[in-house]
């Protein structure tokens, strides 16, 4: 077997591996078991005679012929991806991997539409930026929206919205009305999301006192889905932090209301979507990513 011979699913492992810099989570995000990674770059290694991946403290660090190797397999599918990508847009039905709360909001607005800009099937987000990265660029998925992405050359990000962050409670609280003192935060029960919602302020001082108070609030759960969050606060005596364009968005949805939380809480929340750059001419893509952003847009 010559370097011009190994199959894809090397080339594929050899790339995941760079971007992860782990044998174990290019595993979990490829769905096979560490060994089935190890025996594949072995067999890279054989046939190129190149250690391809020197082990450092902090991850694997590839050599000039793995990154050779990795360019190779993202060539492949970008050829493959510019072959067919304009022709399959018009056909297929495209792919938005997002929170749960937010495909909820989205489909409802779709729905509602007079004339769908596309069909559209949603997929539930995977936890780590890698994994979502490796998403994209493959195009397992055609847009996904959330906290912004590292940069990469391959992937355009758009900003879909930017808010302070509110307090989600149900309406008939029975001790919290249309405003909150921090008194009665520091005594109610709180549910966190466990993805963390990347909140963020321009002053250290704010930051830090929040980063405490946080950490300090009682926590009685930690749930992955945002769906779930928001009908837990609807029906329990329990809080939760919410961007404020989405919060106000649910209000006429779930019985709930979206309070602005005690000046000591006061943090801000940006969301993006991403997608694939080959995509950004295609008129029906396009048609889509501008109802998303009208969904989300202050106006609406």
């Amino acid at each position: 077997m010559t370097i011009n011979q190994l199959d894809i699913k090397v080339l594929r492992a050899i790339h995941v591996l760079i971007t992860c810099g782990s044998v174990t989570r290019t595993a979990e995000i490829l769905k096979v078991t560490p060994a089935a990674i190890s025996y594949l770059i072995n067999k890279a290694r054989k046939v190129t005679g190149s250690p391809l991946f020197i082990r450092t403290r902090s991850r694997m660090e590839a050599d000039t012929v793995a990154q050779e190797l990795s360019q190779r397999y993202q060539n492949i599918i970008n050829e493959f991806n510019m072959n067919d990508s304009e022709s399959s847009l018009d056909e297929r039905t495209l792919s938005i991997m997002t929170y749960s709360l937010l495909e909820l909001l989205l489909s409802m607005d779709l729905l509602n539409s007079p004339e769908l800009p596309a069909k559209v099937n949603f997929v539930r987000q995977e936890a780590k930026e890698e994994e979502r990265l490796i998403s994209l660029r493959n195009k397992e998925v055609d847009i996904d929206i959330g906290t912004r992405l590292p940069s990469d050359r391959s992937i355009n990000q758009l900003k879909l919205f930017s808010c302070d962050i509110g307090i989600m409670v149900r309406k008939d609280h029975p001790t919290i009305r249309d405003t909150i003192t921090i008194d009665e935060w520091n005594e109610a029960r709180h549910v966190i999301w466990g993805r963390g919602m990347h909140f963020f302020t321009n002053e250290a001082e704010q930051s830090m006192a929040f980063g405490k108070m946080f950490r300090e609030q009682k926590c009685s759960l930690i749930s992955y889905s945002s769906l779930s969050i928001i009908t837990l606060c609807a029906y329990n005596d329990i809080l939760a932090f919410m961007p404020k364009m989405i919060g106000h968005k649910i209000e006429s949805i779930f019985p709930v209301k979206c309070i602005t939380p005690p000046s000591e809480l006061r943090m801000s929340y940006e969301c993006y979507l991403h997608y694939h750059h080959s995509h950004a001419r295609n008129p029906k893509f396009q048609n889509l990513v501008s109802f998303i952003q009208k969904s989300f847009s202050e106006d609406n």
